[in-house]
């Protein structure tokens, strides 16, 4: 059975979109070490806003 999560990849607005992708990618990572897999990453049309990590991974029932 898979379980998913959805997780905000950048919270707080940062100054720059630079900022945004490095926090982004802490997360990322901090996710896929706890055994995580990242499925896909959604991002808004318009520049600015969240970021949300959609995560899965394979659980017993």
């Amino acid at each position: 059975m898979l379980r998913f999560k959805m997780v905000n990849l950048n919270k707080g607005l940062k100054a720059s979109r630079e900022k945004d992708l490095e926090q982004a990618e802490e997360i990322i990572n901090q996710y896929v070490s706890d055994g995580w897999t990242l499925k896909q990453i959604v991002t808004p049309d318009y520049g600015m806003g969240t970021m949300v990590g959609v995560f899965y991974r394979e659980e017993g029932l």
